[in-house]
């Protein structure tokens, strides 16, 4: 039995953040020892099992596999904005708006 986890070093602690086995198992239609043997590196995950636990648990792939981290509250920018107050969000869309209109004078 080879170990393949060290491919996807946060798959486990994905899934784990939402969901058990069985109610992941259930919500993408494959069986509970299935993700338990790519779990357990039995066998290797497929990449559309991979896709599946990124859009479930709504990660992306590459943190998934160790590629980058995952948004914080502190960080996210649509947490951020929706905690603006209506003249403030007014504001940050007239700012994105001249942003673009700058960055496309530039191509």
């Amino acid at each position: 039995m080879q170990n393949h986890l060290y491919l996807y070093p946060n798959l486990i602690s994905v899934r784990k953040s939402k969901y058990t086995q069985s109610e992941l198992a259930a919500l993408i239609g494959i069986s509970q020892q299935e993700i338990s043997r790519y779990e357990s590196g039995e066998v290797k995950a497929p990449i559309n099992y991979i896709i599946d636990v990124a859009n479930c648990c709504n990660v992306s792939v590459d943190y998934i596999l160790g590629r980058e981290q995952p948004d914080t509250p502190d960080n996210d920018v649509f947490t951020l904005y929706n905690a603006l107050n209506i003249n403030n969000k007014i504001r940050v869309d007239e700012r994105i708006k001249t942003l673009l209109e700058i960055q496309n004078k530039q191509k």
